[in-house]
């Protein structure tokens, strides 16, 4: 889409930060140069329906014109998106895009409380929703939501009347909001992140940069990939859509995560690019027959969420002969940030890698002044990736967004050669008996065990050190149990005794928010329900 990947300096809201010199200025404008060059290639495939970049485009001109002539959206509407990964969904992204409108979109595993909240606050012109989701939206107080609500079935299309299509794509700022994204809200409730034409169009521009630079993949101009994660998350719809639409990339469209029907489409449709997580990879390869498949069509694997574990990726390494693995560190307010690139994967097994092009880093005390390499602070990232601000929440976006800079609230350090390593989210820190203890550093650690397939460390109220360190985990298949021994054992050599778990608990599976983040407090809730035993406490040195 374009050759040169050099990087200016411009003005956001007054802040210099880093931007590439030749992007585009917005969604339907990277779109449309997208039609033109990859016109007939395959574009979303979703079971038996198929379209082209080209029949994609005429389509989401199509509902372009229909939320225009029959909904009255315009520049600036906020239209809510209620719908599962499907083809549908895309093309109503890309319409209310078409229409320089907001797109605000939501989580559909929220339960119905969660999600009048969320539409409450979003001051929504129309909602557009699944009839899978009729439902859950017969029991929103009707007060709540908008007068309009269009449901989008598969059958949309022939339906629709003949529409004057709209003669050209809205001139839209690329500073202007295109998505709204609610945070998971682990710590609190979730805020809605203002993510701009200019944050999606960078993180399309720096896949295509490290692709191009870094992957050296052999059929990238037939480059497939399988859009699994949920288009809600940050992940799918600003990394996996985006890098889809700037590369001419074919989305295969699962609507939930299937070991074996995965495995099944990376074969029969000879998939070269797989994204997801550690755990999903690990399911892969441990609940499915995939040694009796011929993979050998996958090229690059990107991988993010958490640590994986060397024996995990010596694994994958073998099954998936001469891929090139990626790990990719970010967030809502400012997609991905850090990229631990394949020939570092190894070596570095707990660095989240080094910062991406158009993101600057720096690590700060309490105070906001910059810490020393090798010195725990708060990450702080700067650049043409961090997002706008949180909808409606003045005092909020003003705690984390200053100067220009988001304070991602994870906590961290930087190594002498700027690999970049988290320890734990600050409102998370343990205080031990006065040492600082972040779960995420302990985490690292023991997600490297043999043993542990999920993990989450949390902190225990005691009467004499203030809190000790507590671990739930959730054991890989066939594994009966993990005693409290073993795991010190392991992590004696690996980190300082303080940080060492010294009660630890199995269990099913972990709690999780509908965001998939694990929820804590539960967690220890679940702990001190069950009532343990004592736990022997890890002797500390003389």
């Amino acid at each position: 889409m374009i050759e040169d990947y050099s990087i200016e300096v411009v003005a956001v809201g007054g802040i210099p930060v880093q931007s590439f010199k030749h992007r585009f200025k917005s969604i339907p404008a990277m779109f449309n140069k997208s039609a033109n060059i990859y016109g007939e290639k395959p574009f979303l495939v979703e079971g038996e329906r198929r379209l082209t970049v080209r029949e994609t485009q005429d389509q989401v001109s199509l509902i372009a014109a229909l939320l225009r002539t029959e909904y009255g959206i315009l520049k600036g509407h906020h239209v809510g998106i209620l719908m599962e990964n499907s083809i549908n969904f895309i093309i109503a992204f890309l319409g209310i895009q078409q229409l320089g409108a907001t797109a605000v979109v939501f989580n559909h595993h929220l339960a119905v409380p969660e999600l009048e909240r969320q539409i409450k606050i979003s001051d929504l012109e129309l909602l557009i929703l699944s009839p899978a989701f009729s439902a859950k939206i017969e029991n929103i107080n009707p007060d709540t939501l908008p007068e309009k609500i269009l449901r989008l079935s598969s059958e949309w299309i022939t339906s629709l009347p003949g529409k004057e299509r709209p003669a050209a794509f809205e001139e839209i700022d690329e500073d202007a909001v295109a998505l709204i994204l609610f945070t998971s809200g682990t710590t609190g409730l979730p805020k809605g992140t203002m993510i701009t034409h200019r944050n999606l169009i960078t993180s399309a521009c720096k896949q295509g940069y490290y692709s191009y630079h870094h992957l050296r993949m052999k059929n990238r101009e037939n480059s497939k990939t399988i859009l699994v994660a949920p288009l809600f998350h940050v992940l799918a719809i600003q990394e996996q859509l985006m890098g889809a639409i700037y590369s001419g990339t074919t989305l295969y469209i699962l609507p939930v995560f299937n070991a074996q029907m995965y495995l099944d489409l990376i074969v029969r449709e000879r998939i070269n690019l797989l994204v997801g997580t550690p755990t999903m990879f690990w399911l892969l390869l441990h609940k499915t027959p995939i040694q009796k498949y011929d993979v050998s069509c996958i090229e690059a694997v990107k991988y993010g969420g958490a640590p994986m574990p060397p024996d995990l990726l010596a694994e994958m390494k073998a099954i998936f002969e001469d891929v090139q693995f990626v790990n990719g560190y970010g967030l809502t307010e400012a997609s991905v940030i850090t990229l631990l690139l394949d020939e570092f994967s190894e070596q570095r097994p707990t660095s989240v890698g080094q910062p991406a092009l158009c993101s600057e880093v720096k690590f700060v005390d309490s105070s906001g002044k910059e810490v020393k390499v090798n010195e725990v602070g708060e990450l702080a990232v700067k650049g043409s990736l961090v997002s706008k601000g949180y909808y409606k929440l003045n005092e909020e976006t003003k705690r984390a967004y200053r100067n220009g800079w988001f304070f991602t609230g994870d906590m961290g350090y930087r190594d002498e050669e700027g690999f970049i390593y988290l320890v734990g989210r600050s409102k998370e820190m343990i205080n031990r008996g006065g040492e600082k203890v972040y779960p995420v550093e302990v985490e690292n650690i023991l997600h490297l065990h043999p043993k542990i397939l999920d993990v989450t460390v949390f902190g225990i109220p005691d009467p004499v050190i203030g809190e000790c360190v507590g671990c739930a985990m959730v054991l890989r298949p066939g594994i009966q149990d993990l005693h409290l021994e073993e795991v010190q054992e392991f992590c004696k050599e690996k980190m300082a005794y303080y940080k060492i778990p010294q009660k630890i608990v199995v269990l099913p599976e972990l709690p999780r928010n509908p965001g998939g983040k694990v929820i804590k407090k539960k967690v220890l809730e679940q702990y001190l329900s069950m009532n343990l035993h004592e736990k022997r406490v890890l002797k500390e040195p003389d």
